[in-house]
């Protein structure tokens, strides 16, 4: 199963943007680097649509690509006649998409998803793609995890309650339960995800997810960026653009062109 394939099915696609649809503390920030340019900004692993749809509904245009069609397809059902002006889907892997001539002033990536890629020639790959889209003057946002902040037991962690949530189409209870487990030396988390899903005659359905991860070192990042031809702008700790210190769990690495394209 390829990297990108966690969340190939609609029930899946379900409970992800069960999961994150609430998740707002990035949203102002994306917005603000859409605010900066003309042209179109383009979202890698857009997924079901949590910051797409935000950059829309406040007047910018988004290309948005993922490789999961479920994801798309739930996506594009969000979309009223507003925002289906402004929004544009793109089945693609993020390894290897080519829109042409076509430049955009923010390539973002939300939500640590650039740490699906695991294989040094699949994150320059990607990288790559982005260096080619980006406009001369624009910036490339991601979010990964800051190294100090992640659990490096190699033990599993105890199964926990992270939320029981109400689903909205079929009125059923959903429970989340997570536990997780790392590599130190592989520099890889594994997230196992599970979904008790209550039916109304009482019967309990299990979903098990397995999420693998693999995070970056920051001068590891920027060493990626530059064999891609980016380089980077600024680092932030949090989406309020707060300073990355010892303290911040998340990176927002801010890059641009190292040699702007003519």
């Amino acid at each position: 199963m390829s990297p990108l394939d966690e969340y190939a099915d609609e029930e899946l696609a379900a409970l992800y943007d069960l999961q994150y649809a609430g998740w707002t503390d990035d949203l102002p920030l994306y917005e603000s680097f859409a605010q900066r340019g003309e042209l179109p900004s383009l979202e890698l692993m857009v997924g079901t649509g949590r910051v797409a749809l935000h950059l829309a509904r406040n007047g910018h245009r988004v290309v948005g690509i993922d490789n999961s069609l479920p994801m798309l397809t739930r996506l594009e059902a969000k979309l009223d006649r507003e925002t289906a002006q402004r929004i544009r889907l793109v089945e693609a892997d993020v390894r290897d998409f080519d829109l042409g001539a076509e430049k955009f002033d923010l390539i973002y990536c939300a939500l640590c998803s650039l740490e699906v890629l695991h294989a040094p020639a699949d994150q320059i790959a990607t990288l790559r793609c982005v260096a080619k889209h980006l406009a001369p003057g624009g910036v490339f946002v991601a979010e990964i995890r800051s190294l100090t902040a992640i659990d490096w037991s190699q033990e599993p962690s105890a199964l926990r309650h992270e939320w029981t949530r109400t689903d909205p189409a079929t009125g059923e209870r959903i429970t989340k339960l997570h536990s997780a487990t790392s590599s130190r030396s592989r520099q890889t988390t594994l997230d196992t995800l599970i979904f008790d899903r209550l039916a109304k005659d009482g019967v309990v359905r299990r979903r098990v997810l397995d999420v693998a991860l693999r995070a970056y070192g920051r001068f590891e990042f920027e060493l990626l960026l530059k064999e891609a031809g980016l380089r980077i702008a600024n680092i932030y700790g949090a989406p309020d653009l707060s300073p990355y210190d010892d303290s911040s769990d998340t990176l927002f690495v801010v890059a641009e062109l190292a040699q702007p394209h003519r």
